[in-house]
């Protein structure tokens, strides 16, 4: 009978151990890489200014961009810009969580990714400044559609 508790108790605690092993797994970035892959238009941006402290939106203003005049395209590893038609950077780049890394030489840029659906999503970037003694944060997302 003694054998037989020992026993279960270390199944039980293998068991244990097992589980916890599976939330230290994390998304590496390979499924939203390969469902980037391809050409991107975009076709309007957004520009928000909170007061940082509170979070109050304080205005917004969203531009629309005229057709084929900006483009990104997803190619392996890499992000190609294209303005009017003609390539303007190449990055490489990386996706850790909600967040897309483009990286040129020793430079890098950072945006917040998110997809609306399978054909948009956007890229958003932060910036922090002060005016008359009050802190804002900007935002300015870039929505993009497959082509």
């Amino acid at each position: 009978m003694k054998t037989k508790l020992t026993t279960m108790a270390i199944l039980l605690i293998c068991f244990s151990f097992a589980g916890c092993k599976k939330d230290e797994v994390t998304d590496n970035g390979d499924t939203t890489v390969a469902r980037l892959q391809g050409k991107w238009e975009a076709t309007r941006s957004t520009e928000r200014v909170y007061e940082k402290d509170s979070n109050k939106l304080v205005s917004e203003e969203t531009s629309s961009y005229p057709a084929n005049s900006r483009t990104i395209e997803y190619k392996d590893k890499n992000i190609l810009y294209y303005r009017g038609g003609a390539l303007r950077n190449t990055y490489a780049y990386a996706i850790i969580g909600s967040e897309i890394r483009l990286r040129e030489g020793n430079n890098g840029v950072y945006y917040q990714l998110k997809f609306y659906s399978d054909t948009q999503h956007s890229h958003t970037e932060e910036s922090f400044y002060t005016t008359n003694n009050v802190k804002m944060k900007s935002t300015f997302e870039t929505v993009y559609i497959k082509k």
